[in-house]
């Protein structure tokens, strides 16, 4: 929907950069001060996957379309039982990577690169709601020709706040989904319904595997605070 992931598929697509590699990304935000009672702990609703991890979920349907998912691998931490990190490798059919994390524990930088064996496109932070991309073409190693698109935010006057940083970018969001509506489409072209089932799919795998090997913050400080004490009796 955002101008700026339109061109990136345009890119993609013309083998701008080759063929892709790998597409990496990171996602998080801090949850120092949600509360107990905060929405992100409930365990039906909560938890940083079904939080955040859509938005670079969906990256690999752009770096690699129409391709299945081969295998997925997810290495979690979890914080009053929910997932609060989770670093996930995904594995497509014909050999492409995805790897992301998302995390509760920091504010992250939310960069995402997406590197081909010509080159790479760098989505500039915030990349959920990108605003900057850039195309790196490579004519040896260290060697890069940059091109760089801007797609400024929408202004209005009438909405100056947002809770979350770049949500007036969503208005193109609601633009696509009005355009389909009007022309009689159930889905838009450029995220299907099985687009959406997929990404769906990888988020219930991602959410089982970091609830069944997840490690508990607090376990992991308690077996860190009892290593140094055993090493100062040592």
């Amino acid at each position: 929907c955002f101008p700026a992931m339109r061109l990136v598929r345009e890119w993609i697509g013309s083998g701008q950069i080759g063929d892709v590699v790998a597409v990496q990304g990171d996602f998080g935000w801090s949850t120092a001060d949600c509360g107990p009672d905060d929405r992100i702990w409930n365990p039906k609703s909560g938890g940083m996957t079904l939080d955040i991890s859509m938005y670079l979920a969906q990256l690999g349907q752009v770096a690699f379309p129409n391709q299945a998912v081969d295998r997925i691998q997810t290495m979690a931490s979890r914080k009053n039982g929910v997932d609060h990190t989770a670093l996930t490798n995904i594995q497509y059919q014909d050999g492409g990577f995805s790897q992301f994390y998302v995390t509760g524990k920091a504010n992250t930088e939310e960069r995402v690169a997406i590197q081909g064996t010509e080159g790479r496109i760098v989505l500039d932070p915030p990349a959920h709601v990108p605003e900057v991309v850039r195309l790196f073409k490579t004519s040896g190693r260290g060697q890069d020709e940059e091109i760089v698109r801007k797609f400024p935010y929408i202004t209005s006057e009438k909405y100056t706040h947002w809770n979350y940083p770049g949500s007036i970018g969503f208005v193109h969001q609601i633009q696509s989904v009005g355009n389909a509506l009007q022309e009689g489409l159930t889905e838009v072209p450029h995220f299907t319904l099985e687009d959406s089932l997929q990404v769906a799919s990888i988020l219930d795998t991602i959410l089982a595997q970091a609830r069944e090997s997840g490690r508990d913050e607090e376990e992991i400080l308690f077996h860190d605070q009892q290593e140094e004490e055993e090493r100062k009796l040592a």
